[in-house]
C-alpha cells in the first residue's frame, strides 16, 4: 500500500492494529492521494505498518499486507495509530516503545478511533487536549482521570493529535492539508470527496440526541443531557424536573411518550450502560465500577446488571475477555 516514496513529500505512516477500522485508514489516504492529484505534484506519501511482518486483519475482516513492520519502518513525518473496538488492548510494549522513539525523533504522532488508548499508555497525551470515539469516552476518562478529554471530533495539540474516528478522519486530514498547503487546496479536495464542509474540532463527536435517540422534545433532551453528565453522582429527579421547567409528573409523561420508560428507569439504564463499558474496557474492580456509576455497592450494581444484561459484571468481564482473546487469535 506504500505510495509516492519521494523524498520531498511528507510521509504518513499508518500503524494497523488488529481489527483496525478500514474506513478511517482509507479515508485519510484518499485525502492525501487527492491532495497530490489536485495539487498536481507529490505533496504526500504514505505507508502501512504492522507490529510484526505479515497480514493484518481489519475490523471488516479484510486482510491488509502491511508495507513495513515496526522494526524496519522508514522515517515518518506523521505516525497514526489505527485501532478498532479493542484499542484498550493494543498497547503492547513494542508499540509503546516505537511511539516514544519516533516522537522523540521529531515525528508527529496521532491516533484515530480508539487508538487514543495507546497514546495514553505511552504517556504522549499528558498535558494535552485529546479525544476518542464516543463509546470509549467514559471508560477512557475513568482510566485516565488527569487527561483533558474533550468531545471534539478531533484534537490537535502541538505534535500530537487524536481523532474520534469514522468520517471525522476526513476532516482531520483536510485540516492537515489546509495548514500545509492552504484552505483552497483543502476545499478542492473536499469537493472531490463530495464532502460538504470541513468540520471544526468543536463539532459534536457523537450523533446529537435528536438523531441518536429520536428525541424531538426539548424538555426531554435537556433532562437526558443532565442525566448523562451526572452518572457518578445521580441528580434527584425533582431537581432534574425543575431544571427543565416542568413538574416531575409532566416530565414523567413526556419520558413515557418519547422514550417508552420513566425518567427513573432511563437514568438507571444510562448508569448501567456506563458500568458495562467500564467492565468491558477497564480493569476497574467491580466495587469501584459501582461507585463510578452511582451505585452504593457492588451487590446493588450486580442486581440491576443481571436484570438488564442477563449476567453479573464478573461473568460479563470474563466472557468479553475470552471473546477478545479468541478474536485476536483468529487475526
Amino acid at each position: 500500500m506504500a505510495a509516492g516514496l519521494a523524498g520531498s513529500s511528507e510521509m504518513f505512516g499508518f500503524l494497523l492494529c488488529p481489527g483496525h477500522p478500514m474506513l478511517s485508514v482509507s479515508a485519510a489516504i484518499d485525502v492525501l492521494a487527492l491532495a497530490n492529484y489536485v495539487g498536481g505534484r507529490q505533496l504526500y506519501s504514505w505507508c502501512t505498518i504492522s507490529q510484526q511482518d505479515g497480514m493484518v486483519q481489519s475490523m471488516n475482516g479484510l486482510n491488509v499486507q502491511a508495507d513495513y513492520s515496526l522494526k524496519d519502518a522508514p522515517y515518518l513525518s506523521t505516525a497514526i495509530v489505527c485501532c478498532g473496538i479493542d484499542g484498550h488492548q493494543q498497547a503492547t510494549s513494542e508499540v509503546l516503545a516505537w511511539l516514544r522513539r519516533v516522537k522523540a525523533g521529531g515525528t508527529s504522532v496521532g491516533a484515530v478511533s480508539t487508538g487514543s488508548w495507546v497514546l495514553a499508555r505511552a504517556g504522549l497525551l499528558e498535558g494535552r487536549r485529546c479525544t476518542i470515539h464516543w463509546e470509549d469516552r467514559a471508560p477512557f476518562r475513568e482510566t485516565f482521570p488527569d487527561l483533558n478529554v474533550t468531545e471534539a471530533i478531533f484534537e490537535t495539540d502541538g505534535p500530537v493529535f487524536t481523532c474520534s474516528g469514522g468520517t471525522a478522519v476526513v476532516d482531520l486530514t483536510l485540516t492537515f492539508v489546509a495548514a500545509a498547503h492552504g484552505i483552497d487546496l483543502a476545499n478542492k479536495v473536499a469537493e472531490q470527496l463530495l464532502h460538504d464542509a470541513i468540520r471544526s474540532p468543536a463539532a459534536a463527536a457523537a450523533l446529537n440526541q435528536r438523531r441518536r435517540l429520536g428525541i424531538t422534545n426539548p424538555h426531554v433532551r435537556k433532562a437526558v443531557q443532565i442525566m448523562e453528565r451526572n452518572l457518578e453522582d445521580p441528580i434527584p429527579l425533582p431537581e432534574i424536573a425543575v431544571a427543565t421547567g416542568l413538574s416531575q409528573r409532566h416530565l414523567d409523561r413526556l419520558f413515557h411518550a418519547h422514550l417508552g420508560r420513566s425518567p427513573k428507569r432511563y437514568y438507571l439504564e444510562c448508569r448501567l450502560r456506563l458500568a458495562r463499558s467500564l467492565i468491558r474496557q477497564t480493569d476497574l474492580p467491580v466495587f469501584e465500577t459501582a461507585l463510578a456509576c452511582g451505585f452504593s455497592s457492588s451487590s446493588y450494581l450486580a442486581k440491576w446488571y443481571v436484570q438488564q444484561f442477563g449476567s453479573t459484571p464478573l461473568e460479563e468481564r470474563r466472557a468479553f475477555a475470552a471473546a477478545a482473546a479468541s478474536h485476536d487469535k483468529d487475526l
